[in-house]
Formats: structure tokens, C-alpha cells, sequence
């Protein structure tokens, strides 16, 4: 009961893009596939500001590179919450390096990004921005996300949201903006989320709390 009490402190009520830090100690395991692009990373929260993650990236159908694999660590810092009576923002700014490989070679691979995020318990939109720089490459990823609930939940139970986003990548052979539609559960235990893009590809988000 501590533990769910601290996420939901943390996370408020509907936490907008998976959020780079939770509680003080929290564990976290994130599994990510979308279009070309796969990811996975473990985070531990040192306080409710701070954390550090290992992960991994891999991108495909790259117009310079071909594809791009890149093993990294980060840190993450809350650099500003607004938090109201009934609604809550966030935002996030993180940056790492990492072991990058592509059809170009393999050497030091570096990123930075940010989150910016606002929510209510039936409604919430976000921002997220990463760029992943190495010699002779760069790409960006941007995604914007709005999202509203059925009903606003108990903060124990699973919540139920429908989110629109809007996504890009740049420097990829297709780097068109296109947009995406997702059926997210979520409650303090576990995350889930499932839909396709524009394209008519799946994606797929999975998180747990150790």
C-alpha cells in the first residue's frame, strides 16, 4: 500500500508519456515498439527529481545510417511541477551517453531530451522531444499527445484512456509526420498500451513497477 501510495503521489492520476522519474527508489521497466523503432530501459528513481537509466535503441530504415543501434545511460531531472488542486504539470529534461553503431561505423553515441506535460483526471496532453547525435548522424524523435478518459477512475483501479498523438522522426527514409491512435491501461502496478499509426503499422508500450 506504501509503495501504490507513492506512485500515485508521483504520477497524480493519469501519467502523460511514461514519465522518466517516478518515486524515491521506484524501479522501473519500460518495452517499447512502434514503426521501425524498438526500446527498452530500466530507470531507478533516486528522489522524486532524479534518475538514472540504462537502455537500448534500435532504429531502422534510416536514410543515412541504415540503422542504428545504441546502448546508453542517462540522467533525468524534474525541473519544474505545477501541481494544482485539480490538475497537474510536469517538466522533464534528461541527457546520456551511450555506444551507438550504424552502417557507418560504431563510436560514442550521445542524446538529450525533454517532456512537458499537463493533466486533469479525465484529460492531459504532452510534449516529448529526444535527439540521438553520434559522428556523421542525427536524429530526433517528437511526439505530441492528447488524451481523454471515459470516466475519471479510482486510484487504485485500471484506468482506461483513448490517446491521439502526433509523431516524427527525422532523419528516417519516411520522415513524414503521421499520426497514431492507442487504448492505454494503466494502474499503479503496471502499464499497457496498444494501437496504429497512420500507416496502418502497430504499436505497442509496456511498463511495470518492480
Amino acid at each position: 500500500m506504501g509503495v501504490a501510495l507513492a506512485v500515485l503521489c508521483c504520477w497524480w492520476s493519469a501519467p502523460s508519456e511514461a514519465r522518466p522519474i517516478t518515486y524515491t527508489g521506484g524501479q522501473v521497466l519500460v518495452a517499447e515498439a512502434q514503426a521501425d523503432q524498438w526500446q527498452a530501459r530500466y530507470t531507478y528513481s533516486h528522489s522524486f527529481r532524479h534518475s538514472t537509466s540504462v537502455g537500448y535503441v534500435r532504429m531502422e530504415e534510416l536514410r543515412n545510417t541504415g540503422q542504428l543501434e545504441l546502448g546508453y545511460v542517462r540522467a533525468a531531472w524534474l525541473a519544474r511541477r505545477w501541481n494544482q488542486p485539480t490538475s497537474q504539470g510536469n517538466l522533464f529534461v534528461w541527457g546520456g551517453l551511450g555506444y551507438a553503431s550504424t552502417d557507418l561505423g560504431s563510436g560514442i553515441g550521445r542524446h538529450v531530451g525533454f517532456q512537458a506535460d499537463w493533466e486533469t483526471r479525465r484529460v492531459y496532453t504532452a510534449a516529448v522531444s529526444e535527439l540521438h547525435d553520434g559522428s556523421g548522424w542525427r536524429h530526433r524523435n517528437d511526439t505530441v499527445s492528447l488524451g481523454v478518459a471515459p470516466f475519471e477512475h479510482d486510484f487504485e483501479r485500471t484506468a482506461v484512456w483513448l490517446v491521439g498523438k502526433g509523431m516524427r522522426t527525422t532523419g528516417m527514409i519516411d520522415d513524414k509526420p503521421k499520426a497514431a491512435l492507442v487504448l492505454r491501461l494503466f494502474n499503479p502496478s503496471w502499464w499497457l498500451e496498444a494501437g496504429v499509426d497512420s500507416n496502418g503499422k502497430p504499436l505497442a508500450f509496456f511498463m511495470i513497477n518492480l
